[in-house]
């Protein structure tokens, strides 16, 4: 299988290309800073590029770099995501912007260039989504409406296309993508005492938060089964929580 994972420079995304790579994929690892995707590119044995989600021209070169260095792309994978920590009253224009420029924009792009290669080889196509934006943490809101849009355009990608697989994986709260270290730290405290207050914590799943291997192979489960997955929402194992 040939893979295109946008976001791949670090957390799930960089995770999801090792196991793809050690699965017998060939990888195409696409993210916005060069020595990071680089590097994640040659540790396991793929091709990097550098792709800026929010930048046309950027994501176009990126999957018609992939094509030529895989000879054709069968699944592609949006990882890239951006989660910002603000109280919907505090979140001005700029950061409702950014916020789905990452998230659902940059997606519709990648996913509109890719699409004439993944129909040519009856390929898959997979978002990762969060299990949090039915129920919103506070705080967290501009992040869960991204996510909201982004799970309804790939929806609205199944329709048009019902000859491809359009996946949306739903991720719960995940140690170790580095998410949390642009958050405010006075800000993260005192929700974080809200969060416990209402009950948020205790909806990561039953074994608690999962780590970013255990994520990544929801996403790899996704690509490799032998049925179309649509809709999948991971939890940890209580049984093994916090390994892989």
């Amino acid at each position: 299988m040939r893979v295109l994972i946008v976001g791949a420079s670090s957390g799930i995304g960089r995770e999801l290309g090792r196991q793809a790579s050690e699965a017998g994929m060939t990888v195409a690892f696409a993210a916005r800073r060069r020595e990071l995707v680089e590097s994640a590119a040659a540790e396991h044995g793929g091709v990097g590029l550098v792709c800026d989600v929010r930048d046309e021209a950027s994501c176009r070169s990126a999957v018609a770099g992939a094509v030529d260095a895989l000879g054709g792309l069968d699944a592609l994978v949006y990882s890239t995501a951006v989660d910002p920590l603000v109280r919907l009253v505090d979140a001005d224009l700029g950061r409702w912007l950014d916020t789905f420029a990452t998230n659902v924009f940059g997606a519709a792009i990648v996913t509109n260039e890719a699409l004439p290669h993944l129909r040519a080889s009856k390929g898959r196509a997979v978002y990762i989504s969060a299990s949090s934006i039915d129920r919103p943490l506070p705080g967290m809101g501009v992040y869960a409406a991204s996510k909201y849009a982004l799970e309804t355009m790939v929806n609205a990608y199944r329709a048009e296309h019902p000859d491809l697989c359009f996946a949306n994986v739903r991720i719960g709260s995940a140690l170790g993508t580095g998410v949390t270290e642009s958050w405010d730290r006075d800000l993260l405290v005192e929700l974080s005492a809200t969060w416990a207050k209402l009950g948020y914590v205790d909806d990561n799943g039953p074994g608690g938060p999962m780590t970013v291997e255990q994520a990544a192979s929801a996403v790899l489960a996704t690509l490799t089964s032998p049925v179309w997955l649509r809709d999948l929402t991971a939890v940890s194992d209580p049984g093994r929580p916090n390994t892989f």
